[in-house]
């Protein structure tokens, strides 16, 4: 049986974050600087990962793709963020799937008709988890979207995967 679902947002401004039985742990996303860039902490992002057993987790990451007149240099970045995080799943064999976000915002009746879907995920993950905390650090104000939706994508493996693996 599957015991830990890990939500993966992935990005620099994204997060890690798992639910495990009663226990719910987040990571933002671990940076570093590399010049004037800020890039994935590879070395931050393999320790997170070590720490799973890949015969009672299930992970779902969030697909990625480049969007109209949003650059190259986004792009890249992007789509090397999403290749390091998918390819420590490969490495550490943990079962998991790509998923786009709009898999995971249905399951939670979030749409850009109904407007902001970053406001209906908060609301939604403040309902599901009251007692998160869902600040990056100590002195922030507001709410880390990256928290937000890699929790909303947990809870979403759990709800499609619970029990899927047996012991």
């Amino acid at each position: 049986m599957i015991l830990r679902f890990i939500g993966i947002d992935p990005g620099l401004s994204g997060s890690i974050a798992y639910i495990e039985e009663s226990e719910v742990v987040t990571h933002i996303m671990p940076t570093i600087s590399l010049g004037k860039k800020r890039v994935l902490d590879n070395l931050a992002i393999r320790e997170i990962f070590s720490g799973f057993d890949p015969a009672k987790t299930y992970a779902v990451l969030e697909e990625q793709h480049s969007f109209p007149k949003q650059g190259v240099v986004s792009t890249c970045s992007i789509c090397y963020s999403f290749g390091i995080l998918k390819q420590c799943l490969v490495d550490f064999e943990i079962p998991h799937e790509v998923i786009p976000a709009k898999d995971w915002q249905r399951e939670f009746n979030i749409s850009g008709r109904k407007g902001n879907t970053k406001a209906q995920a908060l609301q939604i993950c403040q309902n599901l988890f009251p007692n998160l905390n869902l600040l990056a650090t100590e002195r922030s104000k507001k709410p880390h979207e990256g928290i937000v939706d890699a929790m909303l994508i947990a809870e979403f493996a759990r709800r499609k995967h619970e029990g899927a693996i047996k012991k």
